[in-house]
């Protein structure tokens, strides 16, 4: 097997290359227009964990973004897959899966005339989060920045528009935290970057159900809840809600169920990972053995 080194392994117009090598055209419209969109996908102990949902939801994006000369079907793209993971060698591992609309025919940028591109890259895995705020928790401000309205833009797509992110992120450094959860117009909850956000409030556990991505660890969270007798619920929830809530955690490929001990410099409940996070954490992990959840990486793509 190439030895690709433990920085990435990537696949761009056809071809497998070290990661570092992966480039697009300034002309490309996923660089001008933000034109584009992604999935990412976690592969733990040598096994995809829901590859199939993630196949299905990047194959809806590609349908809704129009990417109608991309070239590459759901088999083929599950066969890039592999193929980066398999290049890379590694149990542990974080797979990105891009398409981007490409460079158009003329200057005229006709959206038409485009072939659409995919881009692919296996990386050693990663959280968004440290290990020591895995263990404590997390802090973090509600922005005063709105969220891009979902009649703008479609949060369904996951996609690397994401400036009212940017200014969320600068406020929270401004006040000393890593990490924005952003409010829609009407004042009311919906994500940050990268990760879905989760309150528990008086035994229910509530999530936005609009202005968000429907995150395959979201629908994870919200399945494994039943195994706790805790009702999930898909709802509005305002900012005060928020910071008085028992519980509050993120959810992510990157990093599954992660606790948040305080917003706005208000700890919640007692400033720590609380018992149904924690359980739920356990119990998310644990799924990741499952076969009926997990796809074993083909590891003699390596030589394909």
């Amino acid at each position: 097997m190439t030895d690709y080194g433990a920085n990435g392994i990537g696949f761009m117009d056809g071809e497998y290359m070290e990661m570092k090598d992966l480039r697009i055209p300034v002309t490309d419209m996923g660089f001008q227009l933000a034109d584009m969109c992604y999935d990412a996908v976690h592969i733990k102990d040598g096994k995809f964990f829901r590859l199939d949902d993630h196949l299905d939801r990047f194959a809806e994006m590609i349908d809704k973004r129009r990417f109608t000369t991309l070239g590459f079907d759901r088999d083929a793209i599950a066969a890039v897959s592999h193929g980066c993971v398999a290049r890379i060698g590694l149990k542990d591992a974080f797979l990105m899966l891009i398409a981007t609309r490409g460079v158009p025919a003329s200057a005229k940028k006709d959206l038409r005339t485009c072939q659409n591109r995919l881009i692919a890259w296996a990386t050693p895995y990663h959280a968004i989060v440290t290990d020591e705020e895995m263990e404590k928790g997390c802090d973090l401000i509600i922005a005063e920045t709105i969220r891009i309205p979902l009649s703008s833009v479609d949060p369904t797509v996951k996609n690397f528009g994401r400036l009212d992110f940017v200014g969320a992120l600068f406020e929270a450094y401004d006040k000393g935290a890593d990490y924005a959860v952003l409010l829609d117009s009407e004042g009311c909850v919906t994500e940050g970057r990268g990760w879905n956000i989760f309150a528990l409030r008086q035994g229910v556990l509530l999530t936005p159900d609009s202005g968000v991505l429907e995150g395959i660890t979201r629908k994870t969270v919200i399945e494994l809840s039943g195994a706790l007798n805790v009702e999930a619920r898909l709802a509005r929830i305002t900012a005060q809600e928020l910071k008085t809530a028992d519980e509050v955690f993120l959810s992510s490929t990157a990093g599954g169920i992660m606790p948040v001990k305080s917003i706005d410099d208000t700890n919640i409940g007692d400033g720590g990972p609380g018992p149904v996070t924690l359980r739920l954490q356990d119990l998310y992990w644990k799924l990741h053995d499952n076969p009926d959840f997990n796809t074993p990486v083909n590891y003699e793509a390596a030589q394909a």
